[in-house]
């Protein structure tokens, strides 16, 4: 026999130019590429029947006239691609062979000769005796020589089995004789041969198999098992409704079907077969059994007993649906069928037939994991029977808890039940998907010591459960039926789950008025449809059933309905005033409909939620809430029915703030630095506003990672502290602190104010005196210094004087025109304090004096009792800039009353006096004459003006006088 991969090359030498090659060398090169093509095939695509090469028998006339068998694909365990053929093309070369077509659709074998394999010797066509099992070669018609015979002569061929075998040696040629060798060589036969054999020849082949055998050719392997329901409505149909029923005649229910089906054995028997032909150790059914037949022997437990036997059976199934697909293998063997493929029976009612190669493909081809998912399933059966827990003092120590599971199989993608101990190799082969991903520890179940701490698989029922179906419920069996109840309808509640629940009691009650209460006989008949679910389906009615034991009343197995039943849809309603409160605020009433409905907090047992009648009205008392249900929704139920009210409450800040240091102004600093530390639970998430001044501006600021805060003040006066006021809030409430007497630093005397004197040179004064000296030197400081003065005039009448240096103690003020000017000095301390001060300085206008007169021409006009006369003055002396003359002609009539003792000179003297005592006015009110005038004669522009003034007289005059 000429198996190729029985010895590998591994290398191979290149040729040089130049070479001379010998056949080792050249051989060597052909062989390596060889191997490595044949190991391709085998280790990365597969071994057996790929597809076709189906035989079907033709009869003719009800005889057998031929088996036509498909045109397929085969690959041996040697790399040997197989597929039928005819001759294409015969050789014209005595050393080269024919060339040969594929593209056929069947052939059919209708001759047949008895085959000798003496010149391959075929180990697998020869027993222990070194003899060759009964073996025929079919030829078709075409192919058929004289040696062969028509296959109808061939007794009981339908009985018989079909190999593929290609004949594979080395033919020696006789040594080259002449020149020319070129053709020679050693020749390497390959015919495809198709051979019949015996059930004793096949036999024999698969003895030295270790390929084929497979679970799927065990036989009944495929055949599902299914466990027997247990339906209670047969206790009623065969017992009847008024019969009185325990815990013992359920028990007796489910037990039966146990005992009948031997716990489960037949099963073992299977998962067994199968574990010995994948190589895997087997499962102990025994042991399985004893923990069944004690949990049973106990008080409850016993649905739990059946739901093991349960689960094991869909595991098995899940098992048998992935047999076909799992012909999967890693290193083949390859001695199995190096040479051959099994065809099969000739006329074969199986599909799957053992006598027939599947095809066995590699690791790599197998996406869908099918033969690991197989191995991980039989571990889990393994698990599920090794880890099944169940005892009376099991049940007593667990609590209630309701875990969103799948109504439906597979069972890895249910939650793991209550009664297994999960183990981290549990856990591993639970659910092959999380597994294979490394999510493991993400199933669900009621064991959660081992799973992630992640809040979505640890509070399942907090998050998203849409594709959740189902809910398992689990804990409450052997507990007190009204606890457990309570605590059910609890959990449902707060967790707003959509199922009802109903307590059965075997004893018949009396004026029973609880809608979610009723006795198991009526119960059952009414609803037989219950059924044993370790749980309830999303939308259906968990049934528990308790029965009297002594003084307890314990739940001793339960069942649900997949519709809700049946207490009765009651329109309730519930609200209060407020969704957000704080921990500190006073009660909120509820509003509730029915009037007289019971309000009830949905919350965990041994926490308060806040619920209280007052004055017989419900009532929501924050202050009493318990601090676990902070930041989370309060919801509430009225007469055990869900409402949409809900509240929150949040914590009111405790914090504590106090000033630990403070930093007092040094050197001349004004900064006063004071140094806070903030303490209490939760400080950190608080937001903080800081009034430092008493004046309600608040600023933001939070304290650091340990509680420190620095503020600086400036300015701060020792002898008014402002009281430091914090507001704490988390958004909701709010903690306002007060801080009082933090200043303890040293409190400096009282500045007394500094004293202004303003003064001036003169304080009246006559023009053209337009000047005067402001004073403030007198201006002191009893306890400091005096550090500036400031001048300033007040108003701006009578007109803005001239300030020389407003910032000195003494100034000179010019400028001045009549009238009162003010003035203000205000002068500084050393410490900041300010005082002023005003003076008032008069300004008088100039004195009027006579100016001096020089006649320079005079003529009178008239005589006797009146006349006129002209004089013509030019002003000399006495003229200012304040009482000056104004040039002009003046016209005044004068009245002279003249005497008889008047003589010129003294009319002349009366008449001058006249014209001096006349005033302005009067010189400008032409035509009057005044008499006893006063006043300054008119004035003329400057010295040297001329002044002329026209007298109109009536009294005599005599010319002889003069006026001067």
């Amino acid at each position: 026999m000429n198996n190729q991969l029985s010895k590998i090359s591994t290398q191979y030498r290149k040729f040089s130019k130049g070479q001379y090659i010998e056949e080792k060398q050249f051989n060597e090169f052909l062989d390596f590429f060889e191997d490595q093509d044949r190991l391709s095939r085998v280790m990365l695509q597969g071994v057996g029947i790929v597809c076709g090469l189906r035989p079907e028998p033709v009869y003719k006339d009800r005889f057998l006239n031929g088996i036509q068998l498909s045109q397929g694909v085969a690959l041996t365990t040697d790399g040997d691609l197989l597929t039928l053929s005819n001759t294409g093309e015969v050789s014209k070369e005595l050393y080269v062979s024919d060339l040969r077509t594929i593209g056929i659709q069947s052939k059919n074998y209708t001759h047949f000769k008895i085959y000798d394999n003496f010149k391959v010797k075929y180990p697998a066509f020869y027993d222990a005796d070194n003899k060759q099992i009964e073996l025929w070669e079919l030829a078709t018609a075409q192919e058929a020589n004289s040696d062969f015979q028509p296959i109808n002569k061939l007794s009981g061929i339908e009985n018989k089995y079909l190999l593929l075998y290609l004949e594979d040696y080395e033919k020696e040629v006789k040594p080259c004789r002449g020149v020319d060798c070129d053709n020679h060589g050693i020749q390497q036969i390959r015919n495809l041969k198709v051979l019949v054999t015996t059930k004793e020849g096949i036999a024999r082949i698969l003895e030295k198999d270790k390929i084929q055998p497979h679970p799927l050719f065990i036989t009944d392997m495929m055949t599902g098992l299914k466990q027997e329901r247990v339906i209670i409505e047969r206790l009623i149909l065969e017992r009847g409704i008024d019969a009185d029923f325990s815990s013992l005649d359920l028990k007796n229910l489910y037990s039966g079907i146990l005992v009948k089906n031997n716990y489960g054995e037949n099963i073992f028997k299977k998962i067994n077969a199968i574990s010995e032909v994948f190589g895997i150790s087997g499962v102990d059914h025994q042991g399985f059994k004893q923990k069944l037949i004690t949990g049973l022997a106990q008080t409850g437990g016993f649905q739990y007993a059946y739901d093991v036997v349960k689960d094991l059976t869909d595991t098995y199934s899940e098992i048998i649906k992935l047999l076909p697909g799992s012909f999967a293998g890693c290193l083949p063997d390859l001695l199995s069928f190096p040479k051959h493929v099994m065809l099969g029976k000739v006329a074969s009612d199986f599909q799957l037939d053992s006598s027939r190669h599947q095809f066995y493909h590699s690791p790599v081809l197998d996406d869908k994991k099918t033969t690991s998912k197989v191995k991980v399933l039989m571990n889990r059966f393994k698990q599920q029977a090794q880890n099944f827990r169940y005892s009376d003092s099991f049940e007593a120590s667990a609590v209630v808890k309701i875990t969103p599971s799948q109504k439906t199989n597979p069972l890895g993608n249910k939650a793991i039940p209550f009664y297994y101990n999960v183990t981290t190799e549990f856990l591993k082969a639970w659910s092959f998907d999380k597994t294979a991903n490394r999510l493991s520890g993400y199933n669900l179940g009621y064991d959660q010591g081992l799973l992630s701490t992640d809040n979505h698989v640890q509070k399942p029922l907090d998050f998203n459960i849409d594709k959740n179906s189902f809910y398992n419920i689990e804990g409450h069996q052997g507990m007190n039926h009204q606890e457990a109840f309570d605590q059910i309808t609890q959990i449902r509640n707060q967790r707003q789950l959509g199922f009802d629940v109903m307590l059965l009691s075997f004893t018949e009650l009396k004026n029973n008025k609880d809608l979610y209460r009723a006795y198991f006989n009526e119960y059952v008949d009414k609803h037989p449809g219950l059924e044993h679910t370790r749980g309830v389906e999303r939308g259906g009615t968990f049934v528990m059933v308790y029965e009297q034991n002594g003084r307890s009343t314990n739940v001793i197995a339960d069942f649900s309905l997949p519709y809700q039943c049946c207490t009765p849809k009651v329109e309730v309603k519930l609200s209060l005033p407020k969704t957000t409160v704080c921990s500190d605020s006073g009660l909120l009433p509820f509003t509730v409909f029915p009037a007289n409905g019971e309000v009830k907090a949905s919350v965990d047992a041994g926490l308060n939620g806040g619920v209280k009648q007052n004055n017989g009205n419900y009532v929501f008392d924050p202050s009493s809430v318990s601090e676990a249900l902070y930041n989370t929704d309060i919801s509430f139920t009225v007469n055990g029915k869900t409402s949409d009210c809900s509240i929150k409450v949040i914590p009111q800040p405790k914090v504590n703030i106090s000033v630990s240091s403070v930093d007092y102004p040094t050197n001349g600093s004004s900064a006063t630095t004071v140094h806070f530390t903030v303490s209490g639970t939760g400080f950190a998430g608080y937001e903080y506003n800081w009034d430092f001044w008493d004046d309600g501006g608040f600023i933001p600021l939070k304290p650091d990672g340990n509680g420190m805060l620095t503020y600086t003040l400036y300015n701060l006066n020792p002898k008014q502290i402002p009281m430091i006021k914090v507001k704490v809030s988390n958004k909701e409430c709010v903690q306002t602190i007060a801080l009082r007497d933090w200043y303890k630093g040293p409190v400096e005397e009282e500045n007394r104010v500094p004293v202004a004197i303003a003064n001036a040179s003169y304080t009246n004064i006559q023009l053209p005196t337009n000047s005067v000296e402001l004073k403030g030197s007198s201006s002191y400081d009893s306890d400091g210094t005096i550090v500036s003065y400031v001048w300033k005039q007040i108003g701006t009448t009578p007109a803005i004087a001239s300030i020389g240096n407003p910032n000195t103690a003494d100034t000179a003020v010019t400028g001045l025109v009549e009238g009162t000017y003010t003035f203000q000095l205000t002068v500084k301390d050393n410490k900041g304090a300010t005082a002023s001060n005003e003076v008032m300085v008069t300004v008088n206008k100039a004195a009027e004096r006579n100016p001096s007169l020089t006649e320079i021409g005079n003529s009178t006009t008239g005589s006797g009792s009146g006349g006129s006369r002209t004089q013509t003055f030019k002003v000399g002396q006495n003229v200012s800039a304040g009482n000056k003359f104004q040039a002009g002609v003046y016209s005044v009539v004068l009245t002279v009353t003249a005497t008889a003792s008047d003589t010129p000179d003294t009319v002349a003297s009366k008449l001058r006096d006249l014209i001096n005592n006349t005033t302005r006015e009067q010189w400008n009110a032409a035509g009057t004459a005044p008499t006893g005038a006063s006043g300054f004669p008119p004035k003329a522009s400057s010295s040297g003006d001329t002044l002329v003034i026209s007298l109109n007289y009536q009294n005599q005059f005599f010319g002889s006088a003069s006026v001067s």
